[in-house]
């Protein structure tokens, strides 16, 4: 998740942070980020919907829970997955449902490793997009090479495609930020391949994402406002 240009994992530190403990104002230095957006996807015929969390920082954090507004009803608890200093809470199949997520300000609650506590915010939009339809997938085993077509996506931002070795789990590829509605990965000859070693025979997941950013001139990967996405899988 250290590549710069992985959408969600990436790390640039652009607010400051406000301190249930004024001793804050001494460590101008300390910073985190939360963001909220929505997944969106096709489940058979219906588009279902579920709210993913982040939160990134420059200091090891021990705890993050997050409040949605009161009319969402959200409580959740994120998870550590990036040396301390990223947090998330990812949605499983159970999250989704078929009516949409609660816009509003959603805060989350930060307990430092030194039990130093913070507060952000994000505030999740209206703007949603519709869920990626790939309507081409070609894999080509012996030279692991993979030629991708989906139809356009109106009022996304940008494209990405990904390789994870499991569910939104490790990435092994990520594409350039894309505005075309097709993308082909070659082993040998494309880059953005991560250091990772993978296992003949072994199943990796591929996702086509669409985004829409909280402004059209975002450059970070934390202001994300919705992500579709549908997913296809490949034998190594």
């Amino acid at each position: 998740m250290k590549n710069l240009k992985s959408i969600g994992a990436l790390l640039i530190l652009a607010v400051s942070i406000v301190a249930c403990d004024s001793s804050v104002d001494n460590t101008p230095n300390l910073q985190a980020i939360g963001d909220v957006y929505v997944r969106v996807k096709k489940s058979g015929d219906d588009t279902v919907y579920a709210p993913v969390f982040y939160s990134y920082s420059n200091f090891s954090m021990s705890k993050v829970d997050v409040e949605g507004p009161t009319d969402s009803n959200i409580e959740k608890d994120l998870s550590d997955y990036n040396d301390k200093m990223a947090f998330r809470a990812i949605p499983s199949e159970d999250d989704f449902t078929t009516e949409d997520i609660e816009n509003g300000i959603y805060q989350f609650d930060i307990t430092a490793e030194d039990l130093e506590t913070y507060t952000v915010s994000d505030k999740l939009l209206e703007a949603r997009l519709e869920p990626v339809k790939i309507t081409e997938f070609n894999y080509d085993k012996t030279t692991h090479s993979i030629d991708i077509d989906w139809d356009d996506v109106d009022d996304k931002d940008v494209y990405v495609v990904k390789i994870h070795n499991e569910m939104d789990g490790e990435i092994i590829y990520v594409s350039d930020r894309m505005l075309s509605s097709n993308h082909k990965v070659i082993e040998d000859g494309t880059n953005n391949w991560y250091d990772f070693d993978t296992e003949e025979g072994a199943t990796y997941v591929v996702g086509v994402y669409a985004y829409k950013f909280e402004l059209p001139s975002a450059t970070s990967g934390y202001d994300i406002n919705c992500e579709s996405v549908e997913y296809r899988e490949i034998e190594w």
